[in-house]
């Protein structure tokens, strides 16, 4: 299995991930110019925020497919279909995002024996305990934003060593993506949250409402509970309610929407907490990662002014 330097150092806080660069947001860079080559490669990834990345670094030069790209599934629960598997076996580059997220990819890697072509985000067994111990990390990465400035380096890189005669092709599309990402990421710390706090009914907009300053008083255990598609326990649920009453604001994902989730809004809602939402792949309306996030920034600006 290749995974990358960065990934390995993600575990001890450096993180990764990518973009479009000076091109259009959103658009894949063409590969015009006579010195760039069609290679063939062909990449599969778990979710659509990976592959719109990964276009922005190759453009035409790849052909990149996701698993999942509608926000009316849930990756966490998704079962992979015959063409998936299909998919999986022709691929030379399988991206998974890891840390239990996307474990269906790495199940299909290893079904195929194609663990040296998977290019895993954080390393290590792709699957979490149903049981929580005390720790919880928030396997929704490219929500940070400078971990994604770095992925998209990083497999720029490695797009490289499999197709050296466009390396300095790729290294261009991801420097110029990976400044638009760091700037987002600039933008996003400049909003100023401190002194207010949110809960979230599941983990996805974490990294980027940490990055404003607020305080996250979602308990671990809660999300823990809700990564593994699980009903929170009596104890749980209620301590979400009376949270919701004393909360600033209150991320809502309606991709991963229960019936306490969607309780929990409205009790949030009633004791006048700003209310907003936060997918776990790209929108329909929206034109690729960088638009995105920068619509989901947005939001939070919105939020903030709406708190003040």
């Amino acid at each position: 299995m290749r995974k990358s330097p960065l990934a390995a150092a993600a575990c001890a806080g450096v993180l990764l991930i990518s973009g479009c660069g000076s091109q259009e947001q959103g658009s894949a860079v063409q590969a015009d110019d006579a010195a760039v080559e069609d290679t063939g490669l062909t990449v599969v990834a778990s979710i659509d925020v990976y592959t719109d990345l990964v276009q922005g670094i190759a453009g035409d030069t790849v052909e990149v497919d996701p698993m999942v790209d509608s926000t009316a599934v849930d990756p966490h629960s998704y079962e992979a279909t015959p063409q998936d598997r299909l998919a999986v076996e022709n691929a030379d580059v399988i991206i998974a995002n890891g840390g239990g997220y996307d474990a269906f990819m790495t199940l299909l890697a290893s079904s195929a024996d194609k663990e040296e072509q998977l290019y895993q985000l954080i390393p290590g067994e792709n699957w979490h305990s149903h049981e929580f111990d005390g720790t919880w990390e928030n396997e929704h990465i490219w929500y940070d934003l400078d971990r994604m400035s770095e992925f998209v380096l990083d497999f720029a890189d490695h797009l490289g060593e499999l197709a050296p005669e466009n390396a300095e092709f790729y290294t261009e599309n991801a420097q110029a993506l990976a400044g638009d990402i760091d700037d987002l990421a600039e933008r996003n710390r400049q909003l100023d949250a401190e002194g207010l706090n949110y809960f979230a009914t599941e983990a996805v907009s974490g990294f980027l409402l940490d990055d404003t300053g607020f305080d996250n008083v979602t308990p671990l255990e809660f999300l823990n509970a809700v990564e593994h598609g699980d009903d929170v326990s009596p104890r749980l649920y209620s301590e979400a309610l009376d949270l919701a009453e004393e909360i600033d604001l209150l991320s809502f994902n309606p991709q991963t929407e229960t019936q306490q989730a969607a309780r929990i809004r409205d009790a949030a809602e009633d004791a006048d907490a700003v209310v907003v939402e936060f997918t776990e792949t790209l929108p329909e309306d929206a034109d690729g990662f960088l638009d995105w996030m920068d619509a989901n920034i947005d939001i939070v600006e919105d939020a903030l002014q709406e708190i003040r």
